[in-house]
Parts: C-alpha cells; sequence; structure tokens
C-alpha cells in the first residue's frame, strides 16, 4: 500500500516485495558478520599483510569493491560505497550474500566544540537529513540505532580500554550545504558528528531487523567559524586501530 504525500521523499508504499531485490542474483556465500570501513589504504594493507582471500565483490560501473575473508573465523570485511544511497545498497547486498550482524567504522566531521582529532564516537540516533532512509522507514526526524548492538560494541569498547563517547549523528546529503547556522541547529538537538550514511545504514538495519552499530572517528572540525581539517584523512594509526577493533567486537554481536 503507497502511503502518499505532499512531497514524493515522504511517500512510501509498505509493499515488502520490489521488482528487483539482491536476492534474486545473489547468492549466499559470505559470514555472518561483517565489518564495514571507509578507510581503503589500512584496509588493502590490512588484507595485504595478512594475505586476505578475496570471497567475492561489491559490483559497481565505476569501480568493485572486494570482500575480504577476515583473520577471524566467519567474519569478513570490505568497504561499502559512499552516500545514503551507497550505504544502503551495500547492506542490501551483504545481507543477501549471507552477512546479518555489521560494525562499521569511518570518519566524520566533529560539530561538538573541543573536540580531538581521532576522538571515537558511537552513534545513538541519526538525523535523517537524506532520502534513502524514507523508503525503508516512515517519515520521522531521528532514526534510532540498534539499541543490543550498541550496548554490545561499547561493552566491548570498555573491554578493550578504548575511549570513547556517545551521542547523535547528522547524515546529510548535501557536504557543501552545512551552514554555520544549519551546523548550529543540529548541534542544539544533540548531534556531535556529521556525515553521509549514518541513517541509511540504520534504517535497512531496522528494516530487515539486521544488529548494526557504527563506529565514528572526529575527523574534520565543522563546528566553529572556519573549516578546519586537522589532516583528519591522515590519521593512518587511528583508521588502523578502529579496523582492529571492529573486527573484534563484531564477533560479540
Amino acid at each position: 500500500m503507497i502511503l502518499e504525500h505532499e512531497y514524493p521523499v515522504c511517500e512510501r508504499d509498505t509493499n515488502r516485495k520490489p521488482l528487483i531485490h539482491p536476492a534474486d542474483f545473489l547468492q549466499k556465500t559470505l559470514p555472518e558478520r561483517c565489518v564495514l570501513t571507509f578507510f581503503r589504504k589500512e584496509l588493502e594493507q590490512l588484507a595485504a599483510d595478512q594475505n586476505l582471500p578475496v570471497l567475492g565483490h561489491l559490483h559497481s560501473e565505476i569501480l568493485d569493491i572486494p570482500i575480504y575473508g577476515a583473520p577471524a573465523k566467519g567474519v569478513c570485511i570490505t568497504m561499502p560505497f559512499c552516500t545514503a544511497p551507497g550505504a544502503a545498497s551495500t547492506l542490501e547486498e551483504l545481507h543477501a550474500m549471507g552477512c546479518n550482524k555489521f560494525v562499521i567504522c569511518g570518519g566524520a566531521g566533529a560539530i561538538k566544540r573541543d573536540s580531538c582529532v581521532g576522538e571515537i564516537i558511537v552513534p545513538t540516533a541519526a538525523v535523517r537529513d537524506e532520502g534513502t532512509s524514507y523508503h525503508y522507514l516512515e517519515p520521522s526526524r531521528e532514526v534510532d540505532c540498534h539499541s543490543a548492538a550498541v550496548s554490545a560494541v561499547t561493552a566491548g569498547l570498555d573491554r578493550l580500554g578504548i575511549p570513547y563517547t556517545t551521542g547523535k549523528t547528522w547524515t546529510t546529503d548535501a557536504i557543501y550545504r552545512e551552514t554555520p547556522e544549519m551546523i548550529e541547529r543540529r548541534r542544539k538537538e544533540g548531534c556531535v558528528t556529521v556525515e553521509m550514511e549514518a541513517a541509511a545504514f540504520l534504517a535497512v538495519s531496522k528494516y530487515y531487523g539486521l544488529p548494526l552499530a557504527q563506529l565514528l572517528y572526529a575527523g574534520d572540525d565543522v563546528s566553529g567559524d572556519t573549516w578546519d581539517t586537522r589532516n583528519w584523512n591522515r590519521q593512518k594509526g587511528v583508521r588502523a586501530n578502529l579496523i582492529a577493533a571492529s573486527l573484534q567486537l563484531v564477533e560479540d554481536l
């Protein structure tokens, strides 16, 4: 049944049988647990250092992304496609190939003032300032994280002695429309980071009932009067360590 609305992005069809579904053309060849990382160079280095096997690929017209068998048994690791549509498509296809539990690690812009580059944030909810999540869930301002997955991940971080904070993240489709006024508005509603995928990841997770948690590290700073890159894309140690932690944490799901 189509739920009509004045604005197309808020219209939704409750029919769960789309014309095209990845389970129609993909086989269940992957393990149950999966780590997704946005850190390409660090993942490629890990794969080379540990000679990780390639279990398959995520395909697109632009590039194919290898899916590696992780060092831990029953876990795979790969990279998602960027932006909210890419994030949703990635989860859809990995789920069709057998993955049911996810830990995602990536970077995000820092909205919270006085944050430190490399600070780890575990999102508890995402503000839905994108379009993809509305095709999976009814319209709402936010989408909550999978509570059991978040609890498992935060308990794991405590066990590993890795400091972190929790809070909302702001998912937006338009990185070049993050105005000072909008950043302040999002900060007032509790957002500590801004990125482009979390709301879509969480929506697909909720739609299929998949345990999923995300780790964001505070990268560039958009909390002040000017943008500070803080050389966030050169934090190779932070990125590699976050991948290593995620590979341990996904075993707790």
